[in-house]
């Protein structure tokens, strides 16, 4: 067999791709239906919508409740993320860069919260922080999102470090170059994708995050997952759905905007592989 045989990309069985076409239909169709009952001009939730309005976006900029509550999940996801970028990564690198007793043991303790149900941890928590008074803060509900999503990045940096061939760090230390030069300009580049996904993983999960901030919000400090909690309370109106498809379209552009910069589909991949 020629090497251009081997490096020709073997093409899919066109049952398997149906099959892929239908599951990724089957899994955007409930987005769809969200965002087109958001333009409806009836006052209920209603599917297909009746008629075509902007009224409920207009809502939405005009309720205060929602708008405070997206500018305070915006500032807690991104806080969560940089924390979470800077914990999970030098966390994945120490990991994976030296040996010692109970090195196993400390990576499944760090990515424990994965597999931990979130309605456990978040009472954990609450109990924790509690004690501490940070119950109802801002700091408080940052912690516990940060606890939620470390494994996250750690998880994804493993696996990008796990891809590091590590004769191109030899050949730049017999180049010359000492261990930081090393570790910023080579493994640092080489890790983006994997820092990124996880980042953006992050972020996504602090900003939708529910159940940890069910129990450590308050009545003054509310994320927008808790405010949309408590709106269903009263009130089934497409406002909902305007307000859900504001999230949808942000997060898609996030991802297009972290696949157009450093390769997101590219982390994904080598996580599944």
């Amino acid at each position: 067999m020629t090497r251009a045989m081997q490096d020709k990309p073997a093409r899919s069985h066109p049952l398997i791709v149906l099959a892929a076409i239908a599951a990724l239909l089957i899994l955007l169709a409930p987005l769809a239906v969200v965002v087109a009952i958001s333009f409806t001009s009836n006052a209920m939730l209603t599917f297909p919508p009746q008629g075509f309005s902007l009224r409920w976006y207009l809502a939405l900029a005009d309720n205060l409740e929602f708008s405070r509550a997206i500018v305070t999940s915006l500032q807690l996801a991104v806080a969560t993320a940089i924390a979470s970028m800077l914990l999970g990564a030098s966390a994945a690198v120490g990991l994976r860069a030296h040996r010692f007793p109970g090195r196993d043991a400390l990576e499944s303790f760090l990515l424990s919260p994965l597999m931990l149900p979130q309605l456990v941890l978040a009472i954990a928590l609450l109990m924790y922080f509690s004690r501490l008074g940070l119950r109802a803060s801002f700091l408080g509900i940052w912690l516990g999102h940060v606890v939620v999503t470390v494994p996250y990045v750690i998880r994804m940096v493993l696996v990008s470090l796990a891809r590091v061939d590590p004769n191109i760090e030899r050949a730049a230390r017999i180049a010359g170059a000492g261990p930081v030069r090393v570790f910023f300009q080579i493994t640092l580049r080489l890790l983006m994708p994997g820092v990124a996904a996880g980042t953006c993983f992050a972020f996504i999960m602090s900003f939708d995050n529910l159940v940890v901030s069910l129990f450590l919000s308050g009545p003054r400090m509310k994320t927008l997952p808790v405010e949309i909690y408590g709106y269903l309370e009263y009130a089934d109106d497409p406002l909902l759905a305007a307000v859900s498809s504001v999230v949808i379209v942000g997060i898609v552009l996030l991802l297009i905007v972290m696949e157009k910069t450093v390769g997101f589909t590219r982390a994904l991949v080598q996580q599944g592989a």
